[in-house]
């Protein structure tokens, strides 16, 4: 089997460039173009929506010195995190705890540069089935998956996976500061005793670095995707939860819970006593949820959905009915996060969840989210064939030519924890700026009362260029009391920029970038571009211009750059050289269709798309003691200067 699907894969390699699809661009030509066999390396380009008819080119924004009214509670600089699907973690991370893929250590350190430090969920639709092998795999991976008794595509495969993954996961945590939600196994109750091995292994082995245990996994689905029932509901929940709970012995809280997504809301589960008969066992309340929805056959067409992804609107109505949830969570001393989120279910949008439009989009979610009092919000990953990965690795035949591809979504992450910064003490308001201008967005972060950035979304294309580029004056004031402003002399802005909104790579964080598709090392290339505005002494206001389409960035002070990483020109990264050997393809393609991802609200056919049966090549080299897959690879783990 595994020989016909590599020469399948390989004979459509090699026919595929005499293949036309319809490309959408910024005019209304469409034009020939490759066939890409895997979403990462689709090159669908959308038109992008028009600017508004009635955009104002200029506003004013009214600081106060001591904080203003609403702001949300402290939040950190690791909000915007990553949720890997448990099938393809070994892929992304590494299969063995020698064989860290450097790659993915880059793109945790320049988080962790950022925010402090980076979090990480492992779990997803594959956990809920999960088996703990401690003895290891036939198969020698850390990961092995299986198919079970249905043979449609939209199955999720069981996954058996190795202590093996647990230790990756505790060395990437020596190295960077990372940090863990891992997922339960609640399907079969813990009958096997299955359960609870998975549960006192991701607690002895990554200590204190274990933030949370994710209890179950969108239960609110069982019912259809027949893990449970055809008629399992809220009471039937709650019950296999308190079995779960008294059967483990959980006493000390640890858990995150519920995990709905799609048919029951959070406030139906608070409603039903969730947060006070499990409260001793729960640090967080957890929810999951997408935007849209992407699972149906045949696909959207994603024009249709463009005008959801460049609104301020939409971003605020994806937030809002989570606030009384939120409330209630903090009330009892519980944090409150969104555990699994992304563009759209099911791998998202070609066109928007792999554009710039999704790092606009993802910047304002996240500013959204702290301001709605989430602790995290983590960007989920799939395999290969999803358009909405932070990063993905190049496809195993690809591995001779390419490196890793850096989605648009990821620059959101970086800003996100610039804007939110190292000290844990981030508070942060929506200015509604503009009387709530649905084209933008902008948020002020304090720090003990102080105002120490502000950030602003531009979500317009212009048609004509720079015809939509708006400025922003803002003044910060001694409080309410009228007293003389204390606007900074002079402020230094970064800008998220690109050619358009619908641009895939070469996208510029304060002129840095990861450079075109499957170029890729995780680290950032080129000058960083920090620009500097002199003030307005006479009247102590400050004008900042906000490019359409960008993101502007504002540090009130240098203080305010410094704790928050945003100054940094060097830092310490993974270095590797690599030659790459002989890799042979390997794609069961049922397994693209079966990892996580739902919609928020209406959910059809499958899960996410994901990755192969097979991450790793067939031939490995080694160099020393570290394995990379397909790969020969000359690795140097200690910590190299190199410019981000």
């Amino acid at each position: 089997m595994r020989s016909k699907l590599s020469l399948l894969l390989f004979a459509s390699l090699s026919a595929f460039v005499n293949a036309e699809v319809t490309v959408y661009t910024s005019s209304t030509d469409s034009a020939a173009a490759a066939h890409y066999t895997v979403a990462s390396t689709d090159q669908t380009i959308l038109q992008a929506p028009a600017p508004p008819g009635d955009f104002n080119p200029a506003f004013f924004v009214q600081l106060y010195d001591g904080g203003m009214t609403g702001m949300s509670n402290p939040v950190g600089g690791a909000l915007l995190g990553f949720s890997i699907e448990l099938s393809v973690a070994a892929m992304l991370m590494g299969e063995k705890p020698a064989v860290i893929r450097p790659e993915f250590l880059n793109y945790c350190a320049l988080l962790e540069a950022r925010g402090g430090s980076v979090t990480i969920r492992v779990g997803g639709n594959t956990q809920d089935k999960a088996t703990l092998n401690m003895d290891g795999n036939p198969n020698g991976h850390t990961i092995q998956k299986y198919k079970g008794n249905d043979a449609s595509k939209t199955e999720t495969p069981e996954v058996h996976f190795t202590p093996d993954l647990l230790l990756t996961m505790a060395e990437i945590s020596k190295l960077v500061n990372a940090n863990w939600f891992f997922g339960i196994p609640f399907v079969n109750n813990n009958a096997d005793g299955n359960a609870a091995l998975v549960l006192q292994n991701a607690k002895s082995t990554l200590g204190k670095n274990l933030l949370g245990l994710q209890m179950a996994n969108e239960p609110d689905l069982y019912s259809m995707n027949q893990k449970k029932s055809s008629d399992y509901d809220i009471p039937a929940f709650m019950a296999d939860t308190t079995y779960m709970i008294n059967n483990l012995t959980i006493q000390d809280p640890i858990l995150a819970g519920p995990s709905p997504c799609c048919f029951w809301s959070i406030g139906q589960l608070l409603d039903a006593g969730y947060l006070t008969q499990f409260q001793p066992q729960l640090k967080y309340i957890d929810v999951m949820h997408y935007p849209d929805n992407n699972c149906a056959q045949p696909k959207v067409d994603p024009q249709t959905k463009y005008t959801r992804y460049v609104s301020h609107h939409e971003v605020q109505n994806l937030v809002a009915p989570y606030l009384e949830a939120s409330n209630a969570a903090v009330a009892a001393g519980k944090q409150f996060m969104m555990m699994e989120t992304n563009t759209a279910s099911c791998g998202g949008f070609p066109g928007i969840s792999d554009g710039f439009a999704s790092a606009l989009w993802a910047t304002d979610y996240a500013l959204q989210m702290a301001y709605g009092n989430f602790t995290y919000g983590l960007i989920h990953f799939g395999g290969q064939n999803v358009y909405y990965n932070p990063f993905t690795p190049p496809p195993t035949n690809m591995t001779k030519v390419r490196q890793w591809n850096t989605g648009a979504i990821f620059y959101a992450q970086l800003i996100a924890a610039e804007a939110l910064g190292k000290t844990g003490n981030a508070r942060v308001i929506d200015l509604y700026v503009d009387n709530n201008s649905d084209s933008r967005a902008g948020y002020a972060i304090y720090e003990n009362g102080v105002a120490t950035r502000l950030l602003f979304v531009n979500y317009v294309q212009p048609t004509v260029p720079n015809a939509n580029d708006y400025i922003v004056t803002f003044a910060v004031g001694g409080g309410q009391t009228n007293l003389p402003a204390i606007t900074p002399a002079t402020v230094k802005v970064k800008y998220l920029r690109a050619d358009s909104i619908n641009s895939k790579d070469n996208i510029t964080w304060a002129g840095q970038t990861f450079g075109a598709q499957f170029q890729s090392d995780g680290r950032l290339q080129g000058d960083l571009d920090v620009v500097e505005i002199l003030c307005n002494a006479a009247d102590g206001t400050c004008n900042v211009p906000v490019p359409g389409p960008s993101v502007a960035l504002v540090f009130l002070s240098d203080a305010a750059m410094a704790s928050s990483g945003a100054d940094i020109t060097q830092a310490e990264t993974f270095a590797t050289t690599v030659t790459t050997g002989k890799a042979v393809p390997s794609m069961d393609q049922a397994a693209l269709m079966s990892s996580n991802g739902r919609s928020g609200g209406d959910p059809l056919g499958t899960t996410s798309k994901s990755s192969s049966k097979d991450s790793s090549a067939t031939l490995r080299s080694t160099v020393g003691s570290a394995w990379i897959w397909g790969v020969s690879v000359s690795v140097s783990f200690a910590l190299a200067k190199l410019l981000l």
